[in-house]
């Protein structure tokens, strides 16, 4: 049995991250009936910005989140609408959301709104910039609060280059992982109490997490970005390095002493292996500027294949750096589950990424692809009590919209 088999999600989602953590519970066996406009999430249309399909039958980028949903289309500014989704909560257990405090507001549906009525609901939220202060309401997104205000925008990279342009997702979807985790836990004592809670998740707060050892860094001195023969760590932890093939690695000497002598010894250097510049997690820091003035011509005079067969014998931590086209054909993700080959109606495949949480009696999950705006509208109110009349007049009255 799936762990969360029996569970009802009502996802009030848009976009990425709070849809993101009803995707997670969807594969961990919740039923997730995801509440949308007449229109469809905005989300659906999305693809084409990256040059991906985005049809009924097709919408790869809109599956990442919305994958093992059913999707029902609601006017939520209609009273009628209204009564619809309190319909759909009565058997609830979750709530998730996206949408700004105002707006929960007017369509009544903050959780000060549902807490009496449903006291038992878990109540999942996400915010751009938290629930309190005067920017509360501001509106935001992953490139903006998690990647902007945060500083990972102006302080990865080196000061010889511009900020960095973030990648669409790459914020939302550790955020939608901490909301799924918040209201995980949140159920476990509904559980137990049969008290709901609200779980609140912010955007920047997140990346304040994401990138807390740099924000405790800084506020001692360090001072990011930084040229390139002053890195981020250490010279070997994490600092890139060009092979002769034009192809880039890293090491990631995080245990220094264990780690120190064969990395030297596979470089065919050990005099540096006692030069006290550079044999101590401290003076090899002091000395950085010097250690990459060393390292970066040595490891350019050979190709990767070389000195990954090095490398790999003396079980040192590094990587070659990738292109994200590699990972759709990488092995190692593959054979792991860890992106999922889906084929739609048009014979096009896609790699998709699945969710990085697997439990090892429960087996894959499902990937049951995305559905129309309201695709199953009609089935849900019928479920939930409606007449085929009543559903009927609802439609011509575009009070919901059913694609079936």
């Amino acid at each position: 049995m799936k762990p969360f088999a029996g569970v009802k999600v009502i996802d009030l989602s848009t976009v990425i991250a709070a849809a993101s953590a009803a995707r997670i519970l969807a594969d961990q066996g919740a039923e997730v009936i995801k509440v949308e406009s007449l229109g469809g999430d905005l989300h659906r249309v999305q693809g084409p910005i990256l040059g991906v399909p985005a049809t009924h039958d097709e919408n790869p980028v809109f599956d990442l989140e919305n994958a093992n949903k059913k999707f029902i289309a609601l006017d939520l500014k209609r009273p009628e609408g209204q009564r619809i989704i309190r319909t759909l909560l009565k058997d609830a257990n979750v709530l998730i959301t996206n949408y700004r405090e105002d707006a929960l507001k007017r369509l009544g549906l903050t959780y000060e709104d549902l807490s009496s009525e449903f006291p038992g609901l878990v109540y999942g939220h996400i915010n751009a910039y938290g629930e309190k202060g005067k920017e509360a309401q501001k509106p935001g997104y992953d490139i903006i609060a998690y990647f902007g205000r945060t500083g990972m925008g102006l302080d990865t990279g080196t000061s010889e280059s511009y900020p960095l342009v973030n990648l669409g997702g790459m914020g939302d979807h550790p955020t939608g992982i901490a909301l799924a985790q918040g209201v995980s836990a949140a159920l476990y004592r509904q559980l137990k109490s049969g008290q709901g809670d609200k779980v609140s998740v912010s955007l920047y707060h997140t990346g304040i997490w994401t990138s807390a050892t740099m924000q405790a860094a800084v506020q001692v001195g360090h001072r990011y970005p930084q040229p390139y023969k002053q890195p981020v760590l250490l010279p070997v932890m994490g600092h890139p390095y060009k092979t002769l093939d034009g192809e880039w690695v890293i090491f990631m000497l995080f245990d220094f002493d264990r780690y120190w002598k064969p990395l030297c010894e596979s470089l065919d250097r050990q005099d540096l292996i006692e030069d006290s510049r550079f044999n101590s997690r401290v003076s090899n820091k002091q000395n950085q500027s010097a250690m990459v003035e060393i390292l970066a011509p040595l490891i350019a005079s050979r190709p990767l294949k070389d000195w990954a067969e090095k490398w790999h014998q003396a079980d040192i931590p590094f990587e070659h750096l990738r292109h994200m086209d590699d990972v759709a054909h990488d092995e190692q993700a593959l054979v792991n589950d860890f992106l999922r080959p889906i084929t739609y109606p048009s014979g096009n495949t896609f790699y998709l990424p699945t969710p990085p949480i697997q439990f090892r009696k429960e087996g894959k999950p499902d990937y049951t692809p995305s559905a129309a705006v309201g695709a199953h509208t009609r089935e849900q109110l019928i479920k939930h009590g409606y007449t085929e009349e009543e559903v009927v007049a609802l439609e011509n009255s575009k009070v919901i919209h059913s694609a079936e």
